[in-house]
């Protein structure tokens, strides 16, 4: 079985995960048996996998060591009630009272219980109880200042299985100080969450010899492969550059800085970037021969032979889909239109994307000021997330991607793929090999504005230029149809000799 583990499923999807998912595809047409790994707790796990088509397809730690006998239902009355009429109390709606004072109350999520507080006669929530699909999934205990004491978690028959004990730390946040599990009749004590990672792997393995561990996600599950007691092909998958700035020599990221040892040691036999231009760097940089190019997605035929007529475009529309965060510079593509919008008023900018939280959301509260700072409100628009971008790659003429660096630009890719020309800052990694330079889009010097607001000046000015980038945009994606990248898994495949019968 091929593993492919990242931290978890959301319902606004990752392209991380999206990515797993269409490998699973890939590994069905190859006949290789695949599923996802997921290492951190997700309540919506259901419904994420319903959405991505992968029910019984992806294997969770929690869930691995629980066992929890899921309610179907989807309407958790009857067991709020029972929680809520316990002895000496009066229940008004979703609360439970004693002596004129709340003492339980209920919390509801599209209509299936989400949690229930337990609080004390000064209202201090001294517990809370989660629940997953109708069943008592794990129990959270506060202490005075409402900081986590601990967090334990239940078996189908409502054993305690796994204890999360914290102390008091900086800012009243708590430190995970010691896990304990009870496996197979034993206790484990587990230090930090990445032991308890290692230890779950393991087992997994034991039980399939023939395991192959793929981690796509390297910060939650790259340290677990070097502790773990049983050697079984694993790889480091990049879904980003592996360095800080994105340069081949630059410093790399914490991260990946014991991949070198690792692969010596036999904790990793290989890696696996989304570009040969990576895969190459990284071979070099990390001295292995046994680096390889995948890229992370492919286009269906039914994407690449469909035909998007030229004229159904909007004069003007520019789009980017990006994250609102500091490394894709949308500054750059900002400022670059509100100088051509002064030129050519009918062009309109739309930035599809999440909006990052990191440091309070900084990057995304700047933006937006230089939107308003540069009186561009009326043409700049931030549309946040959407899951499907068919009909707006189908209606820009342009897409436009400043990125400091990539892993492997896949919006460009799926532009193209709708006949949507592109352009884009030539960076690492992915652009130059998604994009036919001067046939399908164009590529620009790496942060070069002067450069980026020319090409797109000379683009608005020339619908006929526009026009043939339109017309060979779905050729230049056809180098990602399915069947190509199928190929290149299966060449990986047999290279390592992987493949299982």
């Amino acid at each position: 079985m091929f593993y492919f583990i990242t931290n978890r499923q959301d319902v606004l999807t990752s392209a991380i995960e999206i990515a797993q998912v269409k490998r699973l595809r890939i590994f069905d047409r190859l006949k290789q048996e695949a599923k996802i790994i997921t290492v951190e707790y997700n309540h919506a796990h259901q419904a994420v996998e319903a959405k991505l088509g992968v029910t019984g397809r992806v294997l969770n730690l929690f869930q691995y060591f629980q066992q929890l006998a899921y309610q179907p239902s989807s309407d958790d009355r009857r067991l709020v009630n029972r929680l809520l009429h316990q002895p000496d109390m009066t229940v008004d709606g979703l609360v439970a009272m004693r002596d004129g004072k709340a003492r339980i109350k209920a919390h509801l999520n599209a209509g299936r219980l989400y949690y229930v507080d337990y609080l004390d006669h000064f209202g201090f929530t001294d517990r809370r109880d989660f629940y997953d699909s109708g069943c008592r999934t794990y129990t959270e205990f506060f202490e005075d200042r409402a900081r986590v004491v601990t967090r334990q978690y239940y078996d189908a028959q409502g054993r305690v299985k796994i204890v999360y004990h914290y102390r008091g730390g900086k800012d009243n946040v708590p430190i995970l100080t010691l896990i304990q599990l009870w496996d197979q009749g034993q206790e484990y004590q587990f230090d930090s969450e990445m032991a308890l990672r290692a230890y779950f792997l393991d087992q997994l393995v034991r039980k399939d010899p023939q395991a192959v561990l793929i981690a796509d996600r390297s910060n939650v599950i790259l340290p677990a492969f070097k502790l773990m007691k049983t050697r079984v092909p694993a790889y480091q998958v990049f879904h980003s550059a592996f360095t800080e700035d994105g340069q081949a020599d630059g410093k790399l990221f914490a991260v990946y800085e014991p991949i070198a040892d690792m692969l010596k040691a036999g904790q990793l036999r290989g890696l696996i970037s989304a570009t040969q231009r990576e895969a190459q760097d990284a071979a070099r940089r990390f001295a292995t021969s046994a680096s390889y190019g995948i890229p992370v997605t492919y286009l269906g035929d039914d994407v690449l032979k469909k035909s998007v007529p030229f004229n159904h475009r909007r004069p003007g529309q520019l789009i980017a889909v990006a994250r609102l965060t500091t490394v894709k510079r949308l500054d750059h593509l900002i400022n670059t239109v509100a100088l051509l919008h002064a030129k050519y008023p009918q062009v309109d900018l739309k930035i599809y994307g999440f909006e990052d939280s990191w440091d309070n959301y900084a990057a995304s509260n700047s933006l937006k000021h230089l939107v308003q700072e540069r009186q561009a409100g009326d043409y700049v628009h931030f549309c946040g997330y959407q899951h499907d971008l068919t009909g707006v790659y189908e209606t820009a003429q342009v897409e436009v991607l400043t990125s400091s660096y990539e892993g492997f630009a896949m919006a460009l890719l799926e532009a193209q793929g709708h006949g949507c020309p592109v352009v884009s800052y030539d960076i690492n990694y992915g652009p130059a090999e998604i994009i036919d330079d001067g046939v399908s889009g164009r590529l620009v010097p790496a942060g070069d504005t002067h450069t980026l607001y020319v090409t797109l000046a000379d683009l608005l000015k020339n619908p006929a230029k526009l026009k043939g980038y339109a017309d060979h945009a779905q050729d230049a994606a056809a180098k990602f149809s399915l069947e190509n990248v199928t190929q290149k898994w299966a060449d990986f495949l047999n290279r390592e000799d992987l493949v299982r019968e």
